[in-house]
């Protein structure tokens, strides 16, 4: 399970809220439902965190 990454989209939507949430999953093409099953991957981490970093203009948290 994904626990990261289901706490990177939390902490978007908290953060930038739905439009937010919407846009990591366009650019990472993980939707958010399907973080929940995804694993925590080296690559997808990375990803989601490059993804964070560029919506919010400030690092991404490391969960």
């Amino acid at each position: 399970m994904a626990e990261k990454l289901v706490r990177y989209y939390k902490y978007i939507y908290e953060t930038q809220g739905l439009s937010g949430k919407t846009l990591l999953a366009q650019k990472t093409k993980i939707p958010s439902i399907k973080a929940a099953f995804e694993s925590d991957t080296a690559e997808n981490i990375a990803l989601f965190k490059q993804t964070v970093e560029y919506l919010t203009g400030k690092p991404a948290p490391d969960f």
